[in-house]
């Protein structure tokens, strides 16, 4: 409905959009920078953001461009496990084995960590998401995984993407050992008045939509409502556009927003 009545070419602020067409912020740019420094480095990495910022998406969009040569990730998106199925996830995300004793789990993640190093030339980059729901005892395990040849170097990249609670989780001294071996730390900031309005104005033209379709007072309201999260804003503007269909009403107001947030 909302393609035809606007003309779209296709349906706009949608989950499925291409790394390519990823719309960058201030604080993507300096995530994506960071994400640089780390692949050579390599390490730990912790990632924040409030929920809706758009952490997994930005991550999809980086690894999505990376040298496949030189890196292969893994995706671990699984986080409310105990510790023998935290072994066992990450050993078979790896294409190792799935054993039943933690110490043949062990082996088996730390083998292939180096056979991806050492015969496939290749950087592993494991991703795990929603991090701030992990259980204590798997921040331990996660330390002992990650210490290689005495604890002398990093043949991988670990990212942990959490909300930001999490980082005064680690804080506490249960987890200072493990917060200790933190490499980088970075925040991923939801966006800012202008930047809600580039947002916005980005994913329309995407969908090739005619310009104005959004007054500005409009693009104001909903950066009002929305704080700036870019989960918020999508579903606000989706349901904006859809009154603005069913009214057929060429521009949107603040009133229409207003309307489709409640």
């Amino acid at each position: 409905m909302i393609e035809a009545y606007y003309n779209l070419k296709r349906t706009p602020f949608a989950k499925d959009i291409q790394p390519e067409d990823i719309f960058v912020s201030s604080s993507g740019v300096e995530l994506h920078q960071r994400l640089h420094n780390r692949m050579e480095k390599r390490g730990i990495m912790l990632l924040t953001g409030e929920p809706g910022t758009g952490k997994t998406l930005h991550l999809r969009a980086f690894v999505s461009q990376l040298n496949e040569n030189h890196y292969r990730y893994f995706y671990i998106p699984l986080s409310t496990v105990n510790v023998l199925d935290f072994y066992r996830q990450i050993s078979y995300s790896l294409g190792g084995e799935s054993w039943h004793r933690k110490t043949k789990l062990f082996s088996s993640i730390q083998q292939c960590i180096r056979d991806y190093v050492e015969n496939a030339k290749k950087v592993p980059v494991i991703i795990f998401d929603e991090a701030h729901l992990f259980i204590n005892e798997n921040f331990c395990e996660l330390q002992i995984i990650t210490n290689f040849n005495l604890d002398s170097v990093d043949p991988a990249v670990f990212i942990l993407v959490g909300q930001p609670h999490l980082r005064e989780r680690l804080l506490r001294p249960i987890h200072q050992s493990f917060h200790q071996r933190i490499n980088l730390k970075f925040h991923l900031c939801h966006l800012n008045r202008d930047e809600t309005t580039a947002y916005i104005e980005h994913h329309l033209r995407l969908a090739a939509a005619p310009e104005g379709i959004f007054t500005p007072n409009a693009l104001s309201a909903i950066y009002q409502v929305s704080a700036g999260v870019a989960r918020i804003i999508n579903a606000l503007a989706i349901k904006t556009l859809t009154i603005g269909a069913l009214e057929k009403k060429d521009s949107l107001s603040e009133e229409e927003v207003y309307r489709a947030s409640k």
